[in-house]
């Protein structure tokens, strides 16, 4: 080859790249992408499915904006389309909406945004939470009023809720300039859609996707779906050590959930219970000090998986039944760990929904019940018994074991929950009126006084059921600990409790990498160990054990290195404690031919998914994809007719210069 040959092929090669690379930026600038976390996604119980899931590699629709109800009746009536993603306020998201956008049948999608309107109420639970593991007449009462319950409903669309008002901005845009006129034309120009891809790998029910995800098919097993379930979080006030002592036991649960994955606050429930259990528990233990001669336990549970049929509480009551909480009693080890049966428990108190209010309840179902008599001894407030109904509550698992044992559910409602966003992306920090007031003086009508309050009141009374007799020490509940603790589950997870348990890894994650949200058993949640490490800097005893490593000869005890106090984060010593994690996965998932279908036990799992991807592009009308159709296949024809015609004479185009050899010359 000749160096103009050369020549010639090296141009080539470099108008090929440069034509590569600028198809790659034109690529990119066909599409915005936004942040598709925030979607609905499916779960899946012994017999049915929920939630959402889009067509394999996304479902694509014309971008239509919606302000009010009649915006959405214009597009039914006048759309010219099979496929649209309408963008709702979140008060249209109803039962009434849903079901006008289901029968359409011309709708691909739905985007929920949050305006300006203030909610009155926003939850899409059932009316009564739990409703196929709570006891006989608990669902005789609308706990939960305004729940539409489209949170377990089979939704036929993809979901997703924008959060950004610059993402809003853009689509609103969009829609504006090349959607919003001439709808009778749609067919026929140029429109902006959206495409969300949140294809679910899980269909029909639990048992059949478990059986698929089972099925040995190739070398890479596919997983379709895994059972939801996480920890639950245990600690005692005092050593197990006495195999037959009387339990106190105190209890919250530990999960929230939502329609949207990635947006789980729970500032009423659960947060509310988590703080005042963690504040009782440090308040309890300052109370008793070092002294551990009382006639009763206390043993702090906080349940993970309850917004699903009671995970938490099913498992732990489960393993008690069977001798295996803590840990299996293994009578030939050296320091065999006492376990703690149902017969043990004296007493069942169960914190609920705790915000502000004027009146709190307590509700039973005997009324024989005298913690009622202690608690009202000790109370700030109003406090008001109801008897002969328990409301949905991981008390209600424990009496369907052991009908023996008294259970109280402490909370701010009487027969209708006052948090009117329960189980929703509402239920966050405005919802209870927190503000974090970061060592300042906190005022009096907040909710870090009414929590501190509850909490005195509770422990108090607590340690009259343990002691026989009223407290007469000195020791107050620390306000400064309730602004912390409520700061790092709402608002900072790098917050001073976080920084005081030394754990590294917890304080550099992102916020987003913390969730209330029960999740899959294969996930870790990064919130429930530190909740975890957070009762047990509570309820340690600081020891001198040099190493500060768990010792073999002594499994009851953890032993931790953290902050000496809030005020002395950099100073770190050795925590002795008797907090612990166990599985909170439902004996369903455990039990060989467990009948699916008899309801025993929870069995909701969650489908497994590639991605959450939201993108919006403009489409070309269809005079512009003929065009583009015609221009690419007179294109391919030419160059058919060139190549060939550079084939056939390329003996001329492509001519070498003879040479020869120096003998031959």
């Amino acid at each position: 080859m000749n160096l103009k040959s050369l020549i010639s092929v090296i141009l080539i090669l470099k108008l090929s790249l440069l034509n590569t690379g600028l198809s790659e930026r034109a690529k990119d600038q066909m599409y915005e992408h936004f942040d598709g976390r925030m979607s609905c996604f499916r779960r899946l119980n012994g017999t049915h499915q929920i939630g959402c899931s889009s067509k394999k590699g996304g479902s694509t629709g014309i971008i239509h904006f919606v302000e009010t109800e009649d915006n959405l009746n214009f597009i039914i009536k006048n759309g010219a389309d099979t496929n649209y993603i309408p963008i709702i306020p979140m008060q249209l998201l109803t039962q009434k909406t849903m079901h006008l956008l289901k029968n359409a049948n011309i709708f691909s999608g739905l985007i929920l945004y949050k305006d300006n309107e203030t909610l009155e109420h926003f939850t899409h639970e059932r009316t009564c939470p739990n409703k196929l593991s709570n006891m006989k007449n608990t669902c005789d009462v609308a706990w939960n009023p305004n729940g539409t319950g489209l949170l377990y409903e089979d939704l036929p669309f993809p979901i997703y809720y924008l959060n950004n008002n610059e993402d809003l901005q853009k689509m609103r845009d969009c829609f504006e300039t090349f959607n919003n006129y001439s709808y009778e034309t749609h067919k026929a120009r140029s429109l902006c859609l959206v495409e969300l891809d949140a294809f679910m790998f899980a269909t029909i029910d639990t048992p059949t996707c478990i059986r698929r995800s089972n099925l040995k098919t190739n070398l890479n097993p596919v997983k379709f779906c895994d059972p939801l379930g996480g920890e639950n979080v245990w600690a005692t006030l005092f050593p197990l050590e006495k195999k037959q002592m009387n339990y106190v036991v105190v209890a919250a649960r530990l999960d929230t959930t939502s329609l949207f994955h990635g947006v789980f606050p729970g500032a009423v429930s659960p947060i509310t219970g988590i703080v005042t259990l963690l504040t009782v528990a440090d308040y309890l233990k300052r109370m008793v000090g070092d002294d551990e001669n009382y006639e009763k336990n206390v043993l702090f549970a906080l349940f993970n998986g309850e917004s699903y049929d009671y995970i938490g509480s099913q498992r732990m009551v489960y393993d008690m039944s069977r001798g295996d909480f803590p840990v299996k009693y293994e009578a030939d080890a050296k320091n065999p760990v006492p376990t703690i049966d149902l017969t043990d428990i004296s007493l069942f108190v169960e914190l609920s929904h705790l915000s502000k209010s004027g009146e709190i309840f307590l509700h039973s179902l005997d009324k024989s019940n005298t913690f009622y008599d202690v608690l009202k001894k000790h109370s700030f407030t109003k406090i008001t018994e109801v008897v002969g109904r328990l409301p949905p509550a991981s008390a209600q698992t424990f009496i369907k074991a052991q009908p023996n044992i008294s259970a109280v559910v402490l909370g701010n409602y009487q027969d209708e929950y006052t948090n009117q966003f329960y189980n929703s992306i509402n239920d966050n920090a405005s919802n209870i009126d927190y503000y974090y007031y970061n060592a300042t003086e906190i005022p009096l009508d907040s909710i870090q006084h009414f929590t501190a309050n509850i909490a005195e009141m509770l422990a108090k009374s607590l340690y009259v059921e343990i002691s026989g007799k009223d407290y007469k020490g000195d020791e107050k509940v620390r306000l400064d600990l309730v602004d912390e603790l409520y700061n790092c589950y709402l608002l900072d997870a790098d917050c001073k409790v976080h920084q005081a348990v030394q754990r590294k890894k917890l304080r550099e994650s992102p916020y987003n990498s913390y969730s209330l949200y029960v999740g899959v058993t294969v996930v870790p949640n990064l919130l429930t160990y530190a909740i975890g490490l957070t009762l047990a800097w509570l309820t340690g005893t600081v020891t001198s054990n040099s190493t500060c490593v768990n010792e073999p000869a002594s499994p009851m005890y953890q032993y931790f290195n953290m902050s000496k106090s809030l005020d002395n984060l950099n100073t770190t010593v050795c925590y002795r404690s008797i907090m612990n994690f166990t599985e909170a996965i439902s004996p369903a998932f455990l039990i060989d031919d467990y009948d699916w279908k008899s309801g025993k036990y929870s069995s909701w799992s969650e489908s497994t998914w590639k991605d959450f991807n939201v993108r919006m592009f403009l489409r070309p009308s269809p005079a512009h994809e003929r065009f583009t159709l015609a221009i690419g296949s007179i294109t391919m024809v030419m160059s058919i007719i060139i190549v060939y015609f550079i084939k056939s004479r390329s003996d001329v185009l492509f001519s070498t210069v003879e040479t020869c050899s120096p003998t031959s010359c």
